[in-house]
């Protein structure tokens, strides 16, 4: 991999100026490291995981004198945008269906392939039943509460 080209843009001596450019150029805090000259921190787009070719990059050096430069590498592009990982609306209705009806997981899935044209993965059906599983069991609060659950659920 080719080193980074960095191009200087500013010098700042006011943490209000450089807090401004880094809010305009919507950038987080990637790595930051002491160095000789004072403290360096590279900054990366704030957006990168929606836009992963996004490869904006902002080093700023922090020298012991007061000073802040700021250099810059590449520029934004939000052109392409990765995909999610969201298992799709009707899926999920299917799931809060199935789990109010009290289906399995192979319930679940048939329900799915009738009803959805797409395709879901096992570990989106999975954690998908077992959030909705989760949101019908009561609170535990007390040991009390789990005797009391277990005795109506093995002795009832």
């Amino acid at each position: 991999m080719p080193n980074r080209t960095w191009n200087i843009v500013d010098k700042f001596f006011s943490e209000n100026e450089f807090q401004s450019f880094i809010v305009q150029n919507a950038v987080s805090i990637k790595r930051t490291e002491e160095i000789e000259a004072g403290k360096k921190v590279i900054y990366r787009c704030s957006k990168y995981r929606k836009y992963p070719e996004c490869d904006f990059q902002v080093k700023v050096i922090f020298s012991y004198d007061g000073g802040i430069t700021v250099s810059t590498s590449n520029e934004h592009n939000h052109a392409h945008r990765a995909s999610t990982t969201r298992a799709p609306s009707p899926v999920r209705e299917i799931v809060i269906n199935s789990v109010a009806a009290g289906l399995s997981y192979i319930q679940t899935h048939r329900a799915i392939e009738h009803q959805y044209e797409g395709v879901v993965s096992r570990s989106q059906l999975c954690s998908l039943l077992n959030y909705h599983r989760s949101l019908k069991l009561p609170d535990l609060n007390f040991v009390d509460d789990f005797f009391l659950l277990y005795k109506i659920m093995f002795f009832f």
